[in-house]
């Protein structure tokens, strides 16, 4: 037995390793560094106690997400935001260069390559271009369901004009760049609980972690329910609710250059949409346009979009990436008769991610390789078709 002094020399020594281990899986398997750091940068002078403050709020966060269970009442907790704080602390030095310091880039990539979540992927794929993508009706026979409501034509989208328009997330992330909603935010999945993180907006939280954490990006994620009337779900105002909410954050946030509006399918129950992505199950997505058109009456005057042909380029550069790096995870871009919302800006995207069937373990999977799939399109680095 131990007693006295040196049983808490023990105990102490302990919670030391402990916090360690803790500390560095933190500082290692997350996104803390970089959120973290960013802030720092963005908001000037902020005091050493506000710092460590920030960082204790956002190691609490990342604790009660993750899958791993720890308790912030330990005797050891302290330790653990003190070994990240000194971490942050040193890599804040490290990326303001001295006089004899002229190459910070080496030094803020070591300090970045702790918020990998999602691994740069191979070309698995084939990897399709203006020159071997084939024909409009090849294009549409193979990437394309149009629905009997409504119809889409080689000049509304010529496929070589579409796979080289320039698409691009603007600004840097001292102001918003990316704002993530959902028309139909109730949306659930098999084994959804009455905890929200467990539906469609827990989707898109995981989805807006990766692309601040890992890509940098500044993202809003609006989590208003737009369709809930008067405390019940009525999905027939939705869009309209919506399209009044976003253009209000975006006349706010005019800086606001990629606008996502990400769903939950619906589909026959016996039906499942899962594929493997990075060892995990994954929900397969589907990208979603509207033509504003009846195939039968014609252009619907009153639902005019101006980024029609924006739109459907968009999603297809991301369908084609998406066939060379994650082929099976995405089905058939959808096209059906309405707008979406789809004209309130240039960078505009519906996406199902998953349906009813999946888990919402297997569809927050998917916001993994759906993050990855927007930077290679749209980030600084484009690959594939869009590069």
């Amino acid at each position: 037995m131990i007693s006295g002094n040196k049983a808490g020399e023990v105990t102490g020594e302990a919670i030391n390793n402990a916090s360690s281990v803790i500390a560095r899986e933190i500082v290692e398997n997350s996104g803390i560094m970089n959120e973290y750091m960013l802030y720092v940068e963005n908001h000037g002078n902020i005091s050493e106690m506000a710092k460590k403050e920030l960082l204790n709020k956002i190691v609490s966060e990342y604790m009660m997400h993750s899958e791993y269970t720890y308790d912030t009442a330990d005797p050891g907790y302290d330790q653990v935001i003190n070994l990240i704080y000194e971490n942050a602390n040193y890599a804040e030095k490290k990326e303001q260069p001295t006089e004899k310091e002229t190459k910070p880039k080496k030094k803020k990539a070591v300090a970045a390559s702790a918020n990998v979540i999602v691994p740069t992927p191979k070309i698995t794929g084939r990897l399709y271009n203006a020159q071997n993508i084939g024909s409009f009706k090849d294009v549409m026979d193979r990437f394309y369901i149009v629905t009997e409501a409504t119809s889409l034509y080689s000049g509304d989208i010529p496929i070589k004009s579409a796979l080289n328009e320039n698409f691009k997330i603007k600004g840097n992330n001292t102001k918003p760049q990316i704002l993530i909603y959902h028309t139909h935010s109730q949306e659930e999945f098999a084994d959804s609980s009455d905890d929200v993180s467990t539906t469609i907006i827990g989707v898109g939280d995981r989805l807006a972690k990766i692309l601040k954490s890992q890509f940098g990006y500044n993202v809003i994620h609006d989590t208003t329910k737009y369709d809930i009337v008067n405390g019940k779900l009525d999905r027939s105002e939705a869009y309209d609710q919506a399209r009044v909410g976003v253009k209000k954050i975006l006349e706010k946030n005019p800086s606001i250059s990629l606008v996502l509006d990400i769903h939950r399918d619906g589909i026959n129950e016996n039906t499942r949409l899962v594929t493997e992505v990075n060892g995990k199950k994954t929900a397969q997505i589907m990208f979603f346009n509207g033509m504003s058109r009846f195939k039968n009456s014609g252009n619907i005057d009153y639902l005019y979009n101006p980024y029609l042909y924006e739109n459907l380029a968009l999603v297809l550069q991301m369908k084609v990436n998406a066939e060379a790096y994650y082929p099976g995870f995405t089905r058939r871009n959808y096209v059906n008769a309405y707008k979406y919302n789809l004209d309130l800006c240039r960078q505009c995207m519906l996406i199902e991610v998953g349906a009813q069937t999946n888990t919402y373990e297997e569809a927050q999977n998917a916001a993994e390789p759906l993050a990855m799939l927007i930077n290679l399109t749209m980030g600084k680095n484009k690959q594939g078709a869009s590069k």
